[in-house]
């Protein structure tokens, strides 16, 4: 890659429509840049770092095989915000190449709890979520549609990482999937704060039959959407008092992931 390039690459750091067209993500900050590093799932092209950064690098770049040295770009955080036209976190940033989200197989989540993510548009709620989610031993993440880019930079941060060694997939062909999941044994749980809805820790005994279990979580504001209503052998709740009528949903996905995971292991 030239430096003309390369250049290009930090100008539009900000732009994830620009690196997503080109097959580039970008990874900001020290802790998620060293588990780039360290990751053999993925390529990474350059590094744009302070020298302070590149110090705490060190071992993670020596121990780097030659061929997969990525070109290094050391600047002042000065000069790294001029460029970039925003304060880098911890000085520094990775660029890396994309892969294609894997399309669901039963293999993916043919035990314990996944979790599938409906229309879930903000980047930190979708960080937050696999950050959990990974912290819980979920099996796998499903990204279903109108789901913000797990691999923006701004997910990537939230979930410190985690999505860089997280099974994560696309949940296609969509809502197909759906059903596909029913009949290879899955239960599928749908989140709701309906009141009618039994409390997520007193699910019914379909849920405690030993198979595997999936989550489906909705979008900020609605929700899931009917047909996913629809889709799921139970709905689950998590009980809250009258002040206040919804959980931000990176939180709720982590409480009902543990209440899952408790009762599938009780």
């Amino acid at each position: 890659m030239t430096d003309d390039e390369l250049t290009e690459i930090f100008i539009h750091v900000a732009d994830p429509a620009w690196l997503l067209a080109r097959g580039v993500f970008a990874s900001e900050g020290r802790h998620v840049t060293r588990r780039l590093l360290t990751s053999q799932r993925f390529t990474v092209i350059a590094l744009l770092l302070t020298p302070t950064a590149e110090a705490a690098l060190a071992p993670e770049l020596a121990a780097l095989p030659p061929e997969r040295r990525p070109t290094l770009i050391v600047k002042s955080q000065a000069e790294l915000d001029a460029l970039t036209k925003f304060r880098l976190h911890q000085g520094c940033v990775a660029f890396a190449e994309r892969r294609p989200l894997p399309a669901w197989q039963s293999s993916h989540t043919d035990s314990g709890v996944s979790v599938l993510l409906e229309r879930v548009r903000d980047p930190d709620n979708v960080g937050s979520i696999i950050r959990s989610a990974s912290a819980m031993g979920v099996r796998a993440i499903l990204m279903g549609p109108e789901c913000a880019d797990p691999f923006y930079r701004k997910a990537i941060r939230t979930s410190m990482g985690a999505v860089l060694t997280a099974t994560v997939v696309a949940a296609t062909p969509w809502p197909e999937v759906l059903a596909q999941l029913k009949a290879s044994g899955h239960t599928l749980v749908a989140t709701t704060p309906d009141p009618a809805a039994p409390d997520i820790e007193d699910l019914g005994p379909r849920t405690a039959d030993g198979g595997p279990l999936v989550l489906l979580v909705g979008s900020e504001g609605d929700g899931l959407t009917p047909e996913a209503r629809a889709a799921a052998d139970v709905e689950a709740r998590i009980p809250m008092t009258t002040e206040v009528d919804s959980l931000n949903v990176g939180v709720a996905t982590a409480i009902a992931v543990y209440a899952l995971s408790r009762r599938k292991t009780s």
